[in-house]
Protein backbone atom coordinates (compact mmCIF):
# COMPACT_ATOMS: atom_id res chain seq x y z
CA UNK A 1 0.00 0.00 0.00
CA UNK A 2 1.47 3.56 -0.71
CA UNK A 3 0.91 5.59 1.78
CA UNK A 4 1.74 9.76 1.15
CA UNK A 5 3.06 11.94 3.87
CA UNK A 6 3.50 15.43 4.08
CA UNK A 7 5.91 17.06 5.65
CA UNK A 8 6.85 20.72 6.28
CA UNK A 9 9.52 23.04 7.71
CA UNK A 10 10.21 22.44 11.15
CA UNK A 11 7.75 19.85 12.46
CA UNK A 12 8.61 18.06 15.89
CA UNK A 13 8.56 14.65 16.23
CA UNK A 14 4.94 14.83 17.72
CA UNK A 15 3.79 16.11 14.01
CA UNK A 16 5.72 12.96 12.28
CA UNK A 17 3.85 10.44 14.63
CA UNK A 18 0.51 12.25 13.30
CA UNK A 19 1.45 12.05 9.97
CA UNK A 20 2.18 8.10 9.99
CA UNK A 21 -1.26 7.67 11.54
CA UNK A 22 -3.39 9.99 9.62
CA UNK A 23 -1.78 9.96 6.26
CA UNK A 24 -2.05 13.18 5.70
CA UNK A 25 -1.52 16.95 7.23
CA UNK A 26 -1.78 20.26 5.87
CA UNK A 27 0.60 22.83 7.26
CA UNK A 28 1.67 26.45 6.36
CA UNK A 29 5.06 26.99 6.14
CA UNK A 30 6.49 29.87 7.82
CA UNK A 31 9.58 32.10 7.81
CA UNK A 32 10.23 32.17 12.16
CA UNK A 33 13.05 32.38 13.01
CA UNK A 34 14.16 32.47 16.57
CA UNK A 35 17.79 33.45 17.20
CA UNK A 36 19.43 33.20 20.88
CA UNK A 37 22.82 34.50 21.11
CA UNK A 38 24.96 33.23 23.96
CA UNK A 39 28.01 35.82 24.56
CA UNK A 40 30.85 34.69 26.24
CA UNK A 41 31.30 37.80 29.00
CA UNK A 42 34.85 36.42 30.76
CA UNK A 43 37.52 38.40 31.13
CA UNK A 44 39.16 36.29 28.66
CA UNK A 45 36.79 37.91 25.81
CA UNK A 46 38.17 41.64 26.46
CA UNK A 47 40.52 42.12 23.06
CA UNK A 48 37.29 40.50 21.43
CA UNK A 49 34.54 43.08 23.03
CA UNK A 50 34.92 45.94 20.63
CA UNK A 51 35.25 43.80 17.02
CA UNK A 52 32.13 41.79 18.29
CA UNK A 53 30.44 44.62 19.41
CA UNK A 54 31.01 46.68 16.26
CA UNK A 55 30.63 43.73 13.58
CA UNK A 56 27.51 41.67 15.23
CA UNK A 57 25.24 45.71 15.13
CA UNK A 58 26.35 46.10 11.44
CA UNK A 59 25.33 42.66 10.68
CA UNK A 60 22.12 43.20 12.55
CA UNK A 61 21.85 46.15 10.76
CA UNK A 62 22.17 45.09 6.79
CA UNK A 63 19.53 41.97 8.65
CA UNK A 64 16.77 44.66 9.69
CA UNK A 65 15.42 45.67 5.99
CA UNK A 66 15.44 44.74 2.69
CA UNK A 67 17.56 48.42 2.52
CA UNK A 68 20.06 46.98 4.63
CA UNK A 69 22.25 49.58 7.02
CA UNK A 70 22.94 52.32 6.11
CA UNK A 71 26.04 52.98 8.31
CA UNK A 72 29.17 52.70 6.24
CA UNK A 73 31.41 50.50 8.17
CA UNK A 74 35.19 50.91 6.67
CA UNK A 75 36.55 48.23 9.06
CA UNK A 76 34.43 44.90 7.62
CA UNK A 77 35.64 43.38 4.49
CA UNK A 78 33.43 43.61 1.45
CA UNK A 79 31.97 40.23 2.13
CA UNK A 80 29.54 41.67 4.28
CA UNK A 81 28.10 44.14 1.63
CA UNK A 82 28.64 41.49 -1.32
CA UNK A 83 26.36 39.09 1.00
CA UNK A 84 23.85 42.19 1.93
CA UNK A 85 23.66 42.39 -1.73
CA UNK A 86 23.21 38.94 -2.59
CA UNK A 87 20.92 37.88 -0.14
CA UNK A 88 19.31 40.72 1.42
CA UNK A 89 15.63 39.81 -0.30
CA UNK A 90 15.55 35.95 1.10
CA UNK A 91 17.17 37.97 4.29
CA UNK A 92 14.36 40.79 4.37
CA UNK A 93 11.31 38.05 4.73
CA UNK A 94 12.93 36.28 7.93
CA UNK A 95 10.41 36.70 10.68
CA UNK A 96 12.66 37.16 13.28
CA UNK A 97 13.41 37.30 17.19
CA UNK A 98 16.69 38.32 18.85
CA UNK A 99 17.69 37.75 22.29
CA UNK A 100 20.58 37.43 23.96
CA UNK A 101 22.35 35.61 27.38
CA UNK A 102 25.96 34.83 27.97
CA UNK A 103 28.12 31.77 28.90
CA UNK A 104 27.69 32.64 32.70
CA UNK A 105 25.61 29.40 34.60
CA UNK A 106 27.26 29.53 37.52
CA UNK A 107 24.17 29.68 39.81
CA UNK A 108 24.18 25.96 41.03
CA UNK A 109 21.01 25.86 43.56
CA UNK A 110 18.48 28.05 45.53
CA UNK A 111 15.84 30.27 44.05
CA UNK A 112 17.06 32.19 41.15
CA UNK A 113 15.31 35.83 41.63
CA UNK A 114 19.33 37.09 42.67
CA UNK A 115 20.36 35.96 39.24
CA UNK A 116 22.38 38.88 37.89
CA UNK A 117 21.01 39.48 33.86
CA UNK A 118 22.27 37.44 31.60
CA UNK A 119 23.21 34.75 34.01
CA UNK A 120 22.00 31.47 34.04
CA UNK A 121 20.19 31.53 31.02
CA UNK A 122 18.03 34.88 31.76
CA UNK A 123 18.10 37.53 28.90
CA UNK A 124 20.30 40.50 28.81
CA UNK A 125 19.19 44.15 28.41
CA UNK A 126 15.96 46.89 28.59
CA UNK A 127 14.37 45.41 25.60
CA UNK A 128 15.13 41.55 25.74
CA UNK A 129 13.47 39.98 23.18
CA UNK A 130 13.74 42.19 20.29
CA UNK A 131 11.34 42.03 17.41
CA UNK A 132 11.83 42.29 13.44
CA UNK A 133 8.88 45.29 12.92
CA UNK A 134 10.09 46.90 16.18
CA UNK A 135 10.71 50.57 16.05
CA UNK A 136 14.53 50.33 15.56
CA UNK A 137 15.81 46.73 15.89
CA UNK A 138 18.98 47.75 15.22
CA UNK A 139 19.50 50.44 18.26
CA UNK A 140 17.76 47.71 20.53
CA UNK A 141 19.79 44.74 19.93
CA UNK A 142 23.11 46.78 20.36
CA UNK A 143 22.34 48.70 23.40
CA UNK A 144 21.35 45.20 24.93
CA UNK A 145 24.78 43.58 22.94
CA UNK A 146 26.99 46.35 24.09
CA UNK A 147 25.48 47.66 27.70
CA UNK A 148 24.08 44.77 29.11
CA UNK A 149 26.46 42.02 27.67
CA UNK A 150 30.06 42.88 26.67
CA UNK A 151 32.55 42.99 29.78
CA UNK A 152 34.47 46.12 29.25
CA UNK A 153 37.18 46.82 31.62
CA UNK A 154 37.30 50.43 32.44
CA UNK A 155 41.19 50.95 32.42
CA UNK A 156 41.57 49.22 28.94
CA UNK A 157 39.15 51.45 27.19
CA UNK A 158 40.53 54.08 25.19
CA UNK A 159 39.89 57.61 24.64
CA UNK A 160 38.08 59.55 21.55
CA UNK A 161 37.84 63.02 22.25
CA UNK A 162 36.80 64.24 18.91
CA UNK A 163 33.67 61.58 19.46
CA UNK A 164 30.59 63.32 19.67
CA UNK A 165 26.38 62.91 19.60
CA UNK A 166 25.00 63.06 16.19
CA UNK A 167 22.37 66.44 16.17
CA UNK A 168 19.03 64.14 16.71
CA UNK A 169 20.99 62.76 20.48
CA UNK A 170 21.56 59.45 18.27
CA UNK A 171 24.84 57.69 19.08
CA UNK A 172 27.12 56.88 15.63
CA UNK A 173 28.99 53.91 15.75
CA UNK A 174 32.68 55.12 16.36
CA UNK A 175 35.65 54.90 13.76
CA UNK A 176 38.24 52.37 13.49
CA UNK A 177 37.95 49.10 14.93
CA UNK A 178 37.63 49.84 19.03
CA UNK A 179 34.84 51.47 21.14
CA UNK A 180 36.03 54.50 22.72
CA UNK A 181 34.60 55.62 26.33
CA UNK A 182 32.42 58.56 24.59
CA UNK A 183 31.00 56.17 22.68
CA UNK A 184 30.06 53.52 25.78
CA UNK A 185 28.73 56.80 27.03
CA UNK A 186 26.50 58.13 24.64
CA UNK A 187 25.09 54.66 23.98
CA UNK A 188 24.73 53.67 27.81
CA UNK A 189 24.37 56.76 29.95
CA UNK A 190 22.99 54.48 32.88
CA UNK A 191 26.39 52.39 32.69
CA UNK A 192 27.60 49.82 31.02
CA UNK A 193 28.73 45.73 32.38
CA UNK A 194 32.19 46.39 34.49
CA UNK A 195 32.60 42.85 35.81
CA UNK A 196 33.17 39.24 34.02
CA UNK A 197 31.29 36.11 33.36
CA UNK A 198 31.63 33.31 34.88
CA UNK A 199 35.54 31.70 34.02
CA UNK A 200 34.08 28.79 33.22
CA UNK A 201 31.99 29.33 30.20
CA UNK A 202 28.95 27.14 29.95
CA UNK A 203 27.62 27.86 26.40
CA UNK A 204 25.04 24.25 25.96
CA UNK A 205 23.99 25.08 29.94
CA UNK A 206 22.82 28.25 29.01
CA UNK A 207 21.39 27.82 25.71
CA UNK A 208 19.49 24.98 27.63
CA UNK A 209 18.45 27.30 29.88
CA UNK A 210 17.11 29.96 27.95
CA UNK A 211 15.09 27.52 26.25
CA UNK A 212 13.73 26.06 29.54
CA UNK A 213 12.98 29.51 30.41
CA UNK A 214 11.05 29.97 27.29
CA UNK A 215 9.18 27.22 27.71
CA UNK A 216 5.50 26.54 29.93
CA UNK A 217 6.44 22.54 29.69
CA UNK A 218 10.11 21.74 29.01
CA UNK A 219 11.51 18.86 29.46
CA UNK A 220 11.69 17.47 32.86
CA UNK A 221 15.91 16.77 32.25
CA UNK A 222 15.97 20.76 32.57
CA UNK A 223 15.89 20.25 36.39
CA UNK A 224 17.24 16.76 36.63
CA UNK A 225 19.36 14.56 34.88
CA UNK A 226 17.00 11.76 34.58
CA UNK A 227 14.09 12.67 33.96
CA UNK A 228 12.40 11.55 37.16
CA UNK A 229 10.86 14.88 38.36
CA UNK A 230 13.39 15.29 41.01
CA UNK A 231 15.15 19.16 41.14
CA UNK A 232 19.02 17.91 41.03
CA UNK A 233 20.65 21.14 43.15
CA UNK A 234 23.79 20.61 40.30
CA UNK A 235 21.57 22.88 37.56
CA UNK A 236 20.94 26.57 37.80
CA UNK A 237 17.27 26.82 37.18
CA UNK A 238 14.18 25.19 38.99
CA UNK A 239 10.66 24.07 37.47
CA UNK A 240 9.43 27.51 39.21
CA UNK A 241 11.54 29.15 36.11
CA UNK A 242 9.96 27.29 33.39
CA UNK A 243 7.60 30.05 31.26
CA UNK A 244 9.34 33.02 33.34
CA UNK A 245 11.05 34.26 29.66
CA UNK A 246 7.69 34.52 27.79
CA UNK A 247 6.95 34.84 24.15
CA UNK A 248 10.40 34.10 22.92
CA UNK A 249 10.42 30.66 21.68
CA UNK A 250 7.19 30.68 19.29
CA UNK A 251 5.71 27.64 18.28
CA UNK A 252 7.13 25.96 14.61
CA UNK A 253 9.36 28.69 14.94
CA UNK A 254 13.11 27.73 13.75
CA UNK A 255 15.48 27.83 16.68
CA UNK A 256 18.97 29.00 15.93
CA UNK A 257 21.43 28.87 18.84
CA UNK A 258 24.49 31.50 18.20
CA UNK A 259 27.78 30.60 20.21
CA UNK A 260 30.68 33.57 20.78
CA UNK A 261 33.28 32.32 22.36
CA UNK A 262 36.90 32.15 22.42
CA UNK A 263 37.00 29.30 25.39
CA UNK A 264 35.51 25.77 24.92
CA UNK A 265 32.61 24.40 26.49
CA UNK A 266 32.50 23.53 30.01
CA UNK A 267 28.73 22.73 30.92
CA UNK A 268 28.31 20.94 33.54
CA UNK A 269 26.11 18.08 32.57
CA UNK A 270 29.33 16.32 30.87
CA UNK A 271 32.35 15.13 32.68
CA UNK A 272 35.21 17.54 31.78
CA UNK A 273 37.74 15.76 29.29
CA UNK A 274 34.48 14.68 27.46
CA UNK A 275 34.05 16.01 24.16
CA UNK A 276 30.76 14.53 23.88
CA UNK A 277 27.65 16.65 24.08
CA UNK A 278 25.05 13.82 23.36
CA UNK A 279 23.22 14.58 27.35
CA UNK A 280 22.68 17.77 25.92
CA UNK A 281 21.62 17.38 22.30
CA UNK A 282 18.96 14.38 23.61
CA UNK A 283 17.69 17.16 25.46
CA UNK A 284 17.47 19.71 23.04
CA UNK A 285 16.28 17.26 21.02
CA UNK A 286 12.54 16.87 23.20
CA UNK A 287 11.97 20.28 22.47
CA UNK A 288 8.90 20.60 19.76
CA UNK A 289 10.90 23.18 17.92
CA UNK A 290 14.11 22.10 15.85
CA UNK A 291 17.21 23.82 17.22
CA UNK A 292 20.53 24.58 15.15
CA UNK A 293 23.78 25.17 16.64
CA UNK A 294 26.45 28.53 14.77
CA UNK A 295 29.60 28.80 17.27
CA UNK A 296 32.20 31.04 16.39
CA UNK A 297 34.86 30.24 18.37
CA UNK A 298 38.86 28.38 19.54
CA UNK A 299 40.39 27.33 16.13
CA UNK A 300 41.04 23.35 16.19
CA UNK A 301 40.99 20.95 13.52
CA UNK A 302 43.00 18.02 12.73
CA UNK A 303 44.09 16.64 16.30
CA UNK A 304 46.35 20.23 15.91
CA UNK A 305 45.85 22.62 18.92
CA UNK A 306 48.15 25.32 17.80
CA UNK A 307 45.50 27.84 17.70
CA UNK A 308 43.28 27.06 20.74
CA UNK A 309 44.74 29.40 23.17
CA UNK A 310 43.87 28.60 26.57
CA UNK A 311 40.93 26.44 25.03
CA UNK A 312 40.40 22.89 25.78
CA UNK A 313 40.36 20.34 23.12
CA UNK A 314 37.92 19.03 24.46
CA UNK A 315 35.41 21.53 25.30
CA UNK A 316 36.03 22.68 21.53
CA UNK A 317 34.69 19.40 20.18
CA UNK A 318 32.02 19.66 21.93
CA UNK A 319 30.57 22.76 19.91
CA UNK A 320 31.84 21.31 16.83
CA UNK A 321 29.86 18.22 17.72
CA UNK A 322 26.94 20.08 18.59
CA UNK A 323 27.12 22.28 15.59
CA UNK A 324 27.69 19.35 12.73
CA UNK A 325 24.76 17.43 14.53
CA UNK A 326 22.30 19.78 13.93
CA UNK A 327 23.22 21.01 10.34
CA UNK A 328 24.34 24.08 12.23
CA UNK A 329 28.15 25.57 11.20
CA UNK A 330 31.42 26.16 13.28
CA UNK A 331 33.21 29.35 12.58
CA UNK A 332 36.75 29.77 13.72
CA UNK A 333 38.09 32.49 15.28
CA UNK A 334 41.48 32.26 14.16
CA UNK A 335 43.34 31.08 11.17
CA UNK A 336 45.74 27.77 11.72
CA UNK A 337 47.50 28.58 7.97
CA UNK A 338 48.06 32.11 8.61
CA UNK A 339 49.80 32.00 12.39
CA UNK A 340 46.78 31.84 14.26
CA UNK A 341 45.73 35.36 13.20
CA UNK A 342 42.05 36.58 13.71
CA UNK A 343 39.48 35.60 11.23
CA UNK A 344 38.16 38.02 9.10
CA UNK A 345 34.74 38.88 11.26
CA UNK A 346 33.11 40.13 7.90
CA UNK A 347 34.04 36.58 6.62
CA UNK A 348 32.28 35.14 9.69
CA UNK A 349 29.53 37.02 9.73
CA UNK A 350 28.66 36.14 5.87
CA UNK A 351 28.83 32.21 6.83
CA UNK A 352 26.09 32.85 9.80
CA UNK A 353 24.18 35.29 7.59
CA UNK A 354 23.95 32.39 4.98
CA UNK A 355 22.78 29.73 7.54
CA UNK A 356 19.88 32.37 8.91
CA UNK A 357 19.19 32.34 4.85
CA UNK A 358 19.02 28.98 4.78
CA UNK A 359 16.01 28.57 7.19
CA UNK A 360 14.22 29.82 4.37
CA UNK A 361 15.35 27.39 1.36
CA UNK A 362 15.69 23.84 3.43
CA UNK A 363 13.36 21.52 4.91
CA UNK A 364 14.14 18.89 7.20
CA UNK A 365 12.53 15.69 7.15
CA UNK A 366 11.47 13.75 9.53
CA UNK A 367 11.89 9.85 7.95
CA UNK A 368 13.98 9.42 4.55
CA UNK A 369 12.15 9.13 1.68
CA UNK A 370 12.07 7.16 -1.40
CA UNK A 371 13.16 9.71 -3.57
CA UNK A 372 11.81 9.04 -6.52
CA UNK A 373 7.97 9.15 -4.49
CA UNK A 374 9.00 13.05 -3.73
CA UNK A 375 5.99 15.20 -5.08
CA UNK A 376 6.53 19.00 -4.08
CA UNK A 377 4.00 21.67 -3.91
CA UNK A 378 3.79 25.42 -3.37
CA UNK A 379 0.20 26.85 -2.89
CA UNK A 380 -1.01 24.28 -4.41
CA UNK A 381 1.24 24.71 -8.04
CA UNK A 382 3.66 21.42 -8.19
CA UNK A 383 7.15 22.52 -7.92
CA UNK A 384 9.51 20.68 -10.26
CA UNK A 385 13.39 19.01 -9.58
CA UNK A 386 16.33 21.08 -9.96
CA UNK A 387 19.14 20.41 -12.76
CA UNK A 388 22.34 21.13 -12.23
CA UNK A 389 23.76 24.04 -14.31
CA UNK A 390 27.02 23.98 -13.21
CA UNK A 391 29.52 23.25 -10.49
CA UNK A 392 29.92 20.28 -8.44
CA UNK A 393 28.08 18.51 -5.84
CA UNK A 394 30.35 16.93 -3.64
CA UNK A 395 32.56 20.05 -3.11
CA UNK A 396 29.41 22.20 -2.25
CA UNK A 397 30.26 24.46 -5.61
CA UNK A 398 26.60 22.91 -7.37
CA UNK A 399 24.51 25.97 -8.95
CA UNK A 400 20.71 24.58 -9.66
CA UNK A 401 18.28 25.80 -12.05
CA UNK A 402 14.89 26.91 -10.39
CA UNK A 403 12.87 23.67 -8.42
CA UNK A 404 13.90 21.81 -5.49
CA UNK A 405 16.54 19.12 -5.30
CA UNK A 406 17.07 16.24 -2.00
CA UNK A 407 19.88 16.33 -0.20
CA UNK A 408 20.79 12.51 1.47
CA UNK A 409 23.62 13.84 4.19
CA UNK A 410 20.97 16.16 5.94
CA UNK A 411 17.46 14.37 5.12
CA UNK A 412 16.66 17.67 3.94
CA UNK A 413 14.33 18.76 0.65
CA UNK A 414 15.96 22.17 -0.25
CA UNK A 415 14.65 24.97 -2.62
CA UNK A 416 16.54 27.20 -5.47
CA UNK A 417 16.11 29.99 -7.29
CA UNK A 418 12.42 31.47 -7.85
CA UNK A 419 11.08 28.39 -6.48
CA UNK A 420 11.93 29.30 -2.89
CA UNK A 421 8.78 29.91 -1.13
CA UNK A 422 7.06 33.27 -0.30
CA UNK A 423 6.57 34.26 3.13
CA UNK A 424 4.40 32.31 4.48
CA UNK A 425 3.71 30.44 1.56
CA UNK A 426 1.46 27.03 1.96
CA UNK A 427 4.35 24.42 1.28
CA UNK A 428 3.63 20.60 0.90
CA UNK A 429 6.44 17.62 0.51
CA UNK A 430 5.07 14.10 0.13
CA UNK A 431 6.84 11.05 -0.47
CA UNK A 432 6.62 7.28 0.61
CA UNK A 433 8.90 6.46 3.35
CA UNK A 434 11.65 4.06 2.95
CA UNK A 435 10.79 2.30 5.89
CA UNK A 436 8.08 1.89 9.34
CA UNK A 437 4.54 0.71 9.50
CA UNK A 438 1.75 3.25 10.44
CA UNK A 439 1.16 2.16 14.11
CA UNK A 440 -2.71 2.42 15.84
CA UNK A 441 -3.78 5.72 17.30
CA UNK A 442 -2.43 6.41 20.47
CA UNK A 443 -6.16 7.18 21.59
Amino acid sequence: MLVWLPITLLAGCNSYELFRVTGFEQATFNNNADILFVIDSSGSMKEESSALALNFETFLGQLTSAEGSDVPRATLSDAVTNYVRESTENGSIIDYQLAITTTSANYSSGETAGVDEGEAGTLTGAFPVVKRGDDDVATEFRKNLICDTVYWKDSDLKSDPSYAPADDGSCPLPEGEEIPREYLNCLCPDGWVESEGAGNEEGLESALDTLCRASDDPPAECFDDDGDGSTDPGYPILPTDAGSIADFIRPEASTLVVIVTDEGDGSRRVANSDGDPTPYLDIFSQFPNRVRFAVIGPSYQDQDGTCLGGAQTWGVERYQIAAGATNGTYINLTDQSDGCAATDWGENLTKLGELLNNQLTSFPLQGVPDVATIRVYTDGKEIGESELVSGIVEDGTAVWDDGWTYDAAENAVSFHGSAVPGYNADVRIYYRPLGGIPRELPI
